[in-house]
């Protein structure tokens, strides 16, 4: 909590100062400029604002209490239309009872939180000027931060009263190019919820409660074992005058929902899901400078946005004719942001949002493009999005089981959503097995997967293996089926193997069902005929001289005999909500089904499987790379609620802790090492313990 006198803004950006001073991992690019300093920025042309009257408005929705009644229906319902502004906003028809102090104050008995310091500038986005939001080190309470945030807005304007949004957003834009505050706190990214759980209180007890959303059964989020906070579980959001949240588009490109509490408005800005691309390339050649970017292209400028520090006029996007548009939200109000849409905004005083993520069917599509994305800057990806793919997919089937498939197919309401689900699954089960059955013919031999409950990532580019990996003499980590420059390098041939599902033929059987769908398979062969996505199109085809032997979902011969391998680097790893950071795992064993656990794992804790293990061929050392991996939800287990919250980023301020994976990028690492001794098979785990922590607002 603030003591009375250190509630201006003044001396929390002095103190900010101070501390850069002396710490050398805050400076930026290794430039000794003051983060809080303002100067002429000139690309960024802020002499009018007149362009502030051209952004038109988003859709605005007033449901009523009937159609308010299952979230995902209603999202569904207005997509057609809202989607294409990239974000809109929905009128709630039902009120709060409970006020947002009482929750936090009274419910959440305790509730106090850290604020970050955001300079109140543009930045020059050179080597020698980039941004970064500062941890201030001063805990609040709800009502203490109310207090100075009130009194800073009083300060300023000798009144309480809120003002006109057009008049706010031209001060906001005045102050952060030539104003003289210096900076301004935000609480963002604060761990809780401020929907009230008395029975009595209307908007709480309904599916719009942002702690309930996720888990609804139209989520597909809710095939996540272990919640992920601020994206399966909400977070609050605790603003002042001015503060802001960056540039930035969702993780994983999933939809986001966003409640106003209380307090005075936002005004959001939103960028259509489709200009996605034109927005990348306006800021990769008219806002960074090209010094500060990784490579050439768009992935470059995407790996850069996802710090979600990139805060810029959007009068620039507007002169280079991308579409824009506004929201200002009230309370009692719900902003959606659709997938791929970038989006920004500030605060025009006090007030309190929650936000959380979600995806139904029509994400996967988009989910698909974010991994491909991720996979190509070597990110760790925030969802496993193959084994969401497949669970779904197994899911809907299951669903139509004892139903006539077709008549319930073109019956249902959901059509376009499973569609949009059925496309990315039938093109994942046809690659996958025409490049399996190329390394058959190169040699290799095809083997089962072990029976564990954690996802196996690439060892080259972080994707989740779910239904397939390679193992070889070549490598002490698995690769998925997307390298085949890699594996044409590789000599290994017959000491090759290729683990697979143990139910990968009732995931093929699937896909041919799917097939049989009018307009499927056509689909599917089109996008895998585009040259945008290289994991569509591998070499190793041409490699076999029997390519004219092949057909989809041919048979693969798969020896059911145990496999000695072995496997380094978090092959696979589960999350301990008692233990905060993931485990990683060196371990030589025997691959047979139904074989393995590991302790890193809590919901198996109770229920180990056995190692068949041999001598350790490999360990882990401070140069090898650290993977992360996901949990999902099985249907005969019980898990727990929560995912202890770790993050790693390449961010040059390693001071933020921040609940987004967006930014997780492998990092070499030095480790403690911690050896769990069996019986009569011995594993030795390690747990990786140092972590880099990215940044993300809203």
């Amino acid at each position: 909590m603030a003591g009375k006198d250190e509630v201006a803004l003044k001396p929390v950006s002095c103190g900010a100062r101070s501390r850069r001073g002396c710490d050398p991992s805050l400076r930026l690019g290794g430039s000794m400029r003051d983060p809080f300093l303002k100067h002429n920025v000139k690309k960024f042309d802020l002499s009018s604002l007149n362009w502030i009257d051209e952004i038109p408005e988003c859709p605005v929705f007033s449901p009523s209490i009937e159609e308010f009644e299952d979230p995902f229906v209603y999202l569904r319902k207005i997509a057609p239309v809202a989607a294409k502004y990239g974000i809109c906003k929905i009128v709630s028809p039902l009120c709060a009872s409970v006020p947002v102090g009482t929750v936090l104050m009274k419910e959440q008995g305790g509730f106090k939180f850290t604020t970050r310091v955001q300079p109140l500038r543009l930045a020059e986005w050179s080597k020698d000027d980039k941004f970064a939001f500062f941890m201030s080190g001063r805990k609040y309470t709800f009502r203490d931060f109310e207090r100075m945030a009130n009194k800073e807005f009083v300060r300023r304007y000798s009144s309480a009263a809120c003002l006109p949004p057009r008049y706010m957003e031209e001060e906001f834009w005045h102050e952060i190019a030539f104003g003289k505050m210096q900076s301004v706190e935000y609480a963002c990214d604060i761990d809780g919820s401020a929907f009230s759980s008395s029975p009595n209180d209307q908007l709480g007890i309904s599916k719009w409660n942002l702690k309930r959303l996720s888990r609804l059964p139209k989520s597909t989020l809710r095939l996540l074992r272990t919640a992920i906070p601020g994206v399966t579980d909400p977070m609050l959001y605790i603003g002042m005058l001015f503060s802001m949240f960056a540039w930035h588009v969702e993780d994983h490109y999933l939809y986001s929902i966003n409640y106003h509490h209380c307090g005075a408005s936002k005004t959001w800005y939103g960028i259509p899901g489709k200009a996605a691309s034109d927005f990348e390339k306006v800021v990769r050649g008219h806002v960074y400078d090209h010094e500060i970017l990784s490579g050439e292209g768009e992935n470059s400028t995407f790996d850069v946005l996802l710090g979600k520090t990139t805060m810029f006029p959007p009068n620039i996007l507007l002169r280079h004719h991308v579409p824009v548009y506004r929201a200002v939200q009230k309370p009692g109000e719900f902003v959606i942001t659709f997938p791929q849409a970038y989006h920004s905004g500030f605060s025009h005083g006090f007030n309190c949002g929650e936000a959380v993520n979600f995806a139904i069917g029509e994400w996967f599509s988009l989910g698909a493009l974010a991994s491909q994305r991720y996979a190509l800057l070597k990110r760790i990806s925030i969802l496993p999005y193959e084994e969401l793919l497949c669970k779904e997919a197994t899911l809907l089937a299951h669903e139509f089981s004892t139903c006539d498939y077709k008549d319930m197919t073109e019956s249902t309401r959901d059509t376009y959503s499973q569609r949009c689900m059925k496309i990315p699954f039938v093109k994942l089960m046809r690659v996958q097995h025409h490049v399996r059955w190329s390394l058959m013919k190169m040699g290799a031999r095809t083997h089962y997967k072990a029976d564990i409950d954690a996802t196996i990532l690439c060892g080259i580019c972080r994707r989740d293996c779910y239904v397939a990996h390679i193992m070889c003499n070549c490598r002490i980590d698995a690769i998925c089926l997307c390298h085949d420059e890699e594996i044409m390098k590789c000599h290994c041939s017959c000491d090759r193997v290729v683990f697979v599902r143990t139910d990968i033929f009732e995931l093929e059987a699937l896909s041919k069902k799917f097939e049989e769908e009018s307009g499927i398979l056509d689909t599917v062969e089109k996008q895998m005929a585009r040259c945008d996505d290289p994991s569509h199109h591998s070499n190793l085809f041409n490699c076999t001289g029997q390519e004219e032997d092949y057909f989809p979902y041919c048979k693969i011969h798969i020896d059911s005999s145990p496999e000695i391998y072995s496997i380094s680097e978090t092959n696979f790893i589960g999350y301990d909500s008692h233990n905060p950071h993931p485990a990683a795992s060196t371990v030589t064993f025997s691959f047979a089904p139904h074989e393995y656990a590991t302790q890193s794992d809590e919901c198996t804790s109770s229920d180990r499987r056995t190692f068949s293990s041999s001598c350790p061929e490999y360990a882990i050392t401070p140069e090898t790379p650290i993977i992360n991996a996901y949990t999902l939800s099985t249907h005969d287990k019980k898990c727990p609620d929560k995912l202890a919250a770790h993050d790693t980023d390449d961010s040059e301020c390693e001071i933020f802790r921040v609940k987004r994976r967006s930014g997780l990028k492998p990092q070499k690492r030095y480790m403690e090492d911690v050896t769990t001794n069996f019986t009569e098979n011995q594993v030795q785990i390690f747990f990786c313990c140092s972590l880099k922590c990215p940044l993300s607002q809203k």
